[in-house]
């Protein structure tokens, strides 16, 4: 059983930044046609009368007047995806299997990364945070905004209640202002990126898995929890971001 190549991690993220731009492309096209035209239910059907040329319009208007999809966005958590991934691969292969971007059945969730070793199985999902980060008593905060661990937490139980033996969630974060422990938010312990190796090596409090048990386990969530992006193979290259936009 071999660990995924680290190139499949933020699949579904730089799916999801393929789909929002498109959307925006469109978006941009339909507006350039109704704004050269100057009536949009002239040009779409010439023979309506004027109540059919409004609703059009109208329809028209409401659709162009929806929030478009941040493309930035998922293209920073695929960004952060990948970088994660590449830390993960400083684990020692002989003793580690990894897993990247694998899909929750039944729902539209995905597993960003799955680490299966001597000391226990962990998911680690995958925050890229621009604004600044501060930690309080139990608590992780994003410029405004509390960090959400909740997913990270029902995740890890999805994968308990599959493989049988208890995986532990992380949160890894790539922002500034986490200190190097991080913060433990509801049962998950929320940790700079660069300090989630070492967290997954330390032995204390940890289970102890024997190679064949690993093995085993890798296979059962191979099964169980495919990959999530599928049809991302026709473009594994790793999402860049510009200074601007980056992670």
């Amino acid at each position: 059983m071999r660990s995924d190549p680290a190139d499949r991690a933020g699949a579904s993220a730089a799916d999801g930044y393929a789909a929002a731009r498109d959307v925006r492309r469109w978006r941009r096209l339909v507006q350039a046609g109704l704004l050269g035209s100057g009536l949009a239910g002239a040009v779409v059907v010439p023979a309506l009368d004027a109540r059919a040329a409004s609703a059009m319009a109208g329809l028209l208007g409401a659709w162009m007047a929806r929030p478009a999809p941040d493309a930035a966005r998922w293209l920073r958590g695929a960004a952060g995806e990948q970088a994660t991934a590449a830390l993960l691969e400083g684990l020692p292969p002989r003793r580690w299997l990894v897993f990247h971007d694998r899909r929750v059945p039944g729902s539209a969730a995905n597993i960003d990364h799955v680490a299966i070793g001597p000391t226990g199985v962990w998911m680690i999902d995958t925050k890229t945070y621009r604004a600044p980060l501060r930690a309080g008593w139990r608590s992780v905060r994003a410029g405004d905004h509390a960090v959400d661990t909740g997913p990270a937490a029902w995740e890890a139980s999805v994968l308990t209640a599959r493989l049988g033996i208890e995986v532990r969630p992380l949160l890894a974060v790539h922002g500034e202002g986490l200190p190097t422990r991080g913060r433990l938010v509801h049962g998950v312990r929320v940790l700079p990126a660069a300090a989630v190796v070492r967290r997954l090596r330390l032995r204390r409090h940890s289970a102890r898995l024997r190679r064949e048990e690993v093995a085993a386990l890798g296979e059962e969530l191979d099964r169980a929890f495919p990959p999530a992006a599928t049809a991302t193979g026709r473009s594994r290259r790793p999402v860049r971001v510009s200074r601007r936009g980056r992670p």
